[in-house]
């Protein structure tokens, strides 16, 4: 190439104009390869140099020349001392190489105090991947991963992107959605999300008469749609509830203030000032949480199906815990347990049943999001799990069993049960549903008891009114 025309390296053109100082042709290649490889600045020359000599003395780890480390990466010597004075950065494939080479993780190679900052594409060229690479590894189209890279945006089809993402790149899916969050888009997004939102409340909020939300012809949520890259339609149900919600504050707000300008007794004008002032606070606070909110909720929805799916294990207290716990038999809650995210849903087996529960994060997820995959999903079931110890007493929780010589406790869909119980024909009757190859659970009237094979039947030959 030309030193006068443009040149791209990973989606990034620069133009690198003739020295006027009589630079040699060398110095200048040097140069350009070094602008070429920006992507990698985070490179660390001393940390190369350290591996291969290993000075951090390393246990059965045998120290390399320069020319011995050109062989292993199929480079040459004078390639790898570049890479270790500074002159040269290595490609993403070359760091995969080095990396395997010295036996250790590509982020070894990579500048650690400057690790706070990182991108998720400055992560993904840390783990010596290009763009192209995970492309291939997700299966997705170049544009949509690049959209998700630069602006944090989702496939709307790809519930569990971020998930598969953080499986391609090795890393906790933590650290994925904290990088996306330093992505420059991602900021200005929420920037200017937050001036559209002030904008809608300030317009809607305090409009009298029967509260509907956004218009759907508003301009600012038509842009804050096409910021999200969703459509209009859902922002304005998901907007309408935060805002609605917003409603609701000020509607107390305002009360309160008709108690402190007119009420006679002096107290309660008192009492009514601090509690607007409180009011006040809590509505600022909540209107500054909305483009938070839709930025997470956004990034992290799932489709109506899943979010059933996770309803159901929260409903009946199906969550993953470090001690036994309360597990949900994954065959009695959906027909393919690969639709539930692994960040959401740990999945296992007690002796040979698969059963799964929610993670912590699958249960914050759940409580912060509900209120708005209800506004989203009207017409899916909501959650009812008992929140106080009273309740749980009186034995208005889940059913459950255990197998035998397991400290486990295992539950059913209460959906399933019902069914079950509706098919039979008396009640001293009972039916085996199968739960593995080993154990059957025998559902009576009244009782849940783990057997032996006998006779069972699967879901599908179940109908609506009960059993066939």
């Amino acid at each position: 190439m030309e030193a006068l025309v443009k040149h791209s390296w990973d989606g990034v053109h620069v133009t690198l104009p003739w020295p006027s100082d009589g630079t040699s042709k060398v110095v200048l290649k040097t140069r350009k390869k070094t602008l070429m490889a920006r992507g990698l600045a985070n490179f660390d020359p001393d940390a190369l140099r350290a591996l291969r000599t290993n000075v951090y003395a390393r246990p059965q780890v045998v120290p390399l020349t320069a020319e011995e480390l050109a062989r292993a990466v199929g480079a040459t010597k004078a390639q790898i001392l570049a890479y270790e004075n500074g002159h040269r950065v290595p490609e993403p494939p070359r760091i995969r190489a080095l990396a395997a080479a010295l036996k250790v993780s590509p982020w070894h190679l990579m500048r650690e105090d400057e690790r706070g900052t990182w991108t998720l594409a400055d992560f993904r060229r840390a783990c010596g991947l290009r763009a192209q690479d995970v492309v291939s590894l997700l299966g997705v189209s170049p544009k949509n991963y690049r959209r998700f890279e630069n602006e944090g945006i989702v496939p709307s089809r790809r519930p569990r992107f971020l998930d598969e993402v953080a499986t391609a790149l090795g890393m906790p899916r933590h650290v994925v959605e904290t990088a996306i969050d330093r992505t420059p888009a991602v900021r200005r997004r929420q920037a200017r999300a937050a001036e559209l939102v002030v904008a809608m409340a300030e317009r809607y909020v305090p409009r009298p008469g029967t509260w509907r939300g956004p218009s759907l012809d508003d301009p600012n949520l038509g842009e804050l749609a096409a910021a999200y890259g969703r459509p209009v339609q859902r922002i304005r149900r998901v907007l309408a509830h935060e805002l609605g919600e917003l409603r609701q504050t000020e509607v107390r707000a305002l009360r309160e203030r008709a108690i402190a300008e007119y009420d006679r007794d002096r107290s309660r004008q008192i009492r009514a000032r601090h509690a607007l002032v409180q009011w006040h606070e809590l509505y600022d606070k909540t209107l500054a949480q909305i483009p938070r909110r839709l930025e997470q909720f956004h990034r992290t929805a799932q489709p109506s199906d899943v979010w059933q799916l996770l309803v159901d294990l929260y409903n009946v207290e199906a969550v993953s815990r470090p001690d036994a716990g309360t597990w949900m038999v994954t065959d009695y809650l959906c027909n393919d347990a690969d639709v539930l995210p692994s960040s959401l849903v740990e999945r296992r087996t007690v002796d040979d049943v698969a059963v799964c529960g929610l993670t912590v994060d699958g249960v914050r997820h759940v409580q912060t999001f509900a209120s708005l995959y209800v506004s989203l999903y009207p017409g899916v079931r909501r959650m009812t799990r008992p929140q106080s110890r009273r309740a749980r007493a009186a034995g208005l929780g889940a059913e459950t069993f255990a197998l035998p010589n397991r400290t486990e406790r295992l539950v059913v869909p209460d959906s399933f049960l019902e069914r079950v119980r509706l098919g039979l024909p008396g009640p001293k009757t009972h039916f085996n549903a199968r739960l593995s190859a080993t154990y059957d659970l025998m559902v009576g009237s009244s009782v849940l008891l783990v057997v032996q094979p006998g006779v069972w039947m699967s879901r599908d030959e179940m109908t609506d009114e009960g059993v066939r």
